[in-house]
């Protein structure tokens, strides 16, 4: 399994067998530099533009979507060479050998609208985890005080998010952690910076790349 960082909270994952599933690549990702990048399937955790963009998505050109309600309203007449498929909080899918969880993600109170739905995705693939937590800024979901995972993807970006400490504090929860990985901090990178710090001073496995 092969985990590639885009912008903000981006990532495409690509199995052993080449599917490549792409997550929340939003407009924080230049356009050209998704140029000769497709993929087999997206998901989208939430409808903010950082993580739901209609011409990154056009971009990277997915065979299937995975969209909640909120999202698929507002594409109204818009036409996508995409399979549209609608999930919510609860659901449990595959998609070809990868096995995805959808939990409530609590986005705080600095939210200008209140959102109808927001996501975190767990999700199994080559016999690894990988915890998304989305735009969280309350702990939320799915409780991960019994949870295994070979990588937490955590935002660190404050204010919409988890602020650094806040974020190493909720990935000492966890029963274990492989790596722990900060995402959402291209408007704040000294955040990155200062989860990174505590993360290895307390013994965790980081990744310390700048995209």
């Amino acid at each position: 399994m092969k985990l590639t960082k885009f912008e903000q909270s981006g990532f495409i994952l690509e199995t052993s067998n080449g599917f490549r599933l792409a997550f929340d690549i939003g407009n924080k990702t230049p356009l050209e530099k998704l140029q000769g990048i497709t993929v087999d399937a997206m998901l989208v955790s939430h409808i903010h533009g950082d993580h739901f963009s209609l011409d990154q998505i056009k971009a990277l050109s997915p065979k299937k979507l995975y969209l909640n309600q909120e999202c698929i309203e507002t594409l109204g007449e818009e036409i996508l060479p995409s399979e549209i498929t609608q999930v919510k909080v609860g659901d449990e899918i595959m998609i070809d050998d990868i096995k995805v969880q959808f939990f409530n993600v609590d986005h705080g109170p600095n939210v200008s609208a209140p959102l109808q739905e927001n996501f975190g995705f767990l999700i199994t693939a080559d016999g690894k985890t990988i915890y998304f937590a989305g735009d969280m800024f309350y702990e939320s979901g799915i409780d991960v005080s019994n949870l295994e995972v070979d990588i937490a993807l955590l935002p660190v970006g404050t204010f919409y998010t988890f602020r650094p400490e806040e974020a190493f504090t909720f990935a000492e929860k966890f029963k274990r952690i492989g790596k722990v990985t900060p995402m959402h901090y291209e408007k704040t990178p000294e955040t990155r910076d200062q989860f990174i710090n505590l993360a290895v001073a307390h013994g965790f496995n980081t990744d310390s790349y700048v995209l």
